[in-house]
C-alpha cells in the first residue's frame, strides 16, 4: 500500500510538471542545464509570525570556471542577534558535482559556530574543522554539502524521476539525507501566486524537520523553507525578490 501511494504521488507531481512547469523555450534544455542557471532570490525570515531578519541565496558561475552557491542572513528578534554567510564552491565533471570548498561563518549571541570543509577528489580525502574538532576523512563516492545537496534534490526533479537518498558530509561525519515528495501547493508570496513542489526531510535521530516548496514554473527554486523542532515551527524563510 506504501509504494501504491509513492508510486501515486509522484504520477501526481510528473502531471504538475508537464502542466505547468515546462516552457516551451526550455523543451530542449536538460535538467542540469535548468538547474544551473545563475540566480539570485532574497527572503524574510519569519519567527513566531514575526519577520526578524532577511536572507539571500545565489548561485552563480566564477570566473575560473567553478560554481559558487551562496547564502546570507541577518536575524535580530529581541535581544538575539545571528550573522551568518554560507558559501560552497564546486566543480562540474561530466554531468555531476563535486564540492571543492564549504564553509559557514556564523556570528551569533550565544555562540559561533564556524564550519570549514575542503574536499580533495584526487586523493579521495575531505580535510575540515568545526569549533577545536578538526578531521581528515575518506570522502564518499558523490557526496555533497550543505548547499549543493538541494542542487541534487532540484535536478532530480526535473528529470521526473523519484528522489534518491543523497550523501551529505557534514561536521566530519557522512548522513545519508531521504527526501520524500509531499505534494503540491499554491504559496501565496509577494511575487503573486506560485505553484510548488513540497519536500520534506526527517533527519534520522534528530527530532528535526525541514520542508521545502520548490517552484515548479521556476526551475524548482527555493521559494520557502520551514525548519521544525519537536514539533514547533523554529523559523520559516519565504521568497520576496528574485
Amino acid at each position: 500500500m506504501a509504494k501504491f501511494y509513492k508510486r501515486l504521488i509522484w504520477l501526481q507531481l510528473g502531471l504538475l510538471i508537464l502542466l505547468f512547469g515546462i516552457p516551451k523555450l526550455l523543451a530542449d534544455e536538460s535538467p542540469l542545464e535548468r538547474a544551473m542557471k545563475p540566480y539570485k532570490i532574497q527572503y524574510d525570515v519569519i519567527a513566531k509570525g514575526d519577520k526578524v531578519g532577511t536572507a539571500s541565496r545565489q548561485l552563480e558561475q566564477l570566473t575560473n570556471g567553478q560554481w559558487q552557491i551562496a547564502m546570507q542572513s541577518k536575524i535580530k528578534y529581541y535581544f538575539f542577534k545571528d550573522e551568518r554567510q554560507e558559501t560552497s564552491r564546486f566543480e562540474l565533471v561530466d554531468g555531476q558535482v563535486y564540492p571543492i570548498h564549504y564553509q559557514r561563518i556564523a556570528d551569533s549571541s550565544f555562540k559561533d559556530s564556524n564550519l570549514i570543509q575542503q574536499f580533495d577528489w584526487e586523493s579521495g580525502h575531505e580535510t575540515g574543522s568545526y569549533k577545536k574538532k578538526q578531521w581528515t576523512i575518506e570522502l564518499a563516492d558523490g557526496a555533497l554539502d550543505q548547499l549543493t545537496q538541494l542542487l541534487s534534490v532540484r535536478q532530480q526533479l526535473m528529470s521526473q524521476k523519484p528522489i534518491m537518498p543523497v550523501t551529505i558530509s557534514y561536521r566530519g561525519g557522512i548522513r545519508t539525507h531521504e527526501f520524500k515528495v509531499i505534494g503540491q501547493e499554491t504559496l501565496e508570496t509577494p511575487m503573486g501566486k506560485i505553484e510548488t513542489a513540497k519536500i520534506q526531510l526527517n533527519e534520522k535521530n534528530r527530532k528535526r524537520q525541514t520542508n521545502f516548496w520548490l517552484a515548479i514554473d521556476h526551475d524548482f527554486l527555493l521559494v520557502q523553507l520551514q525548519r521544525i523542532k519537536k514539533g514547533k515551527e523554529e523559523a520559516r524563510l519565504v521568497a520576496t525578490e528574485w
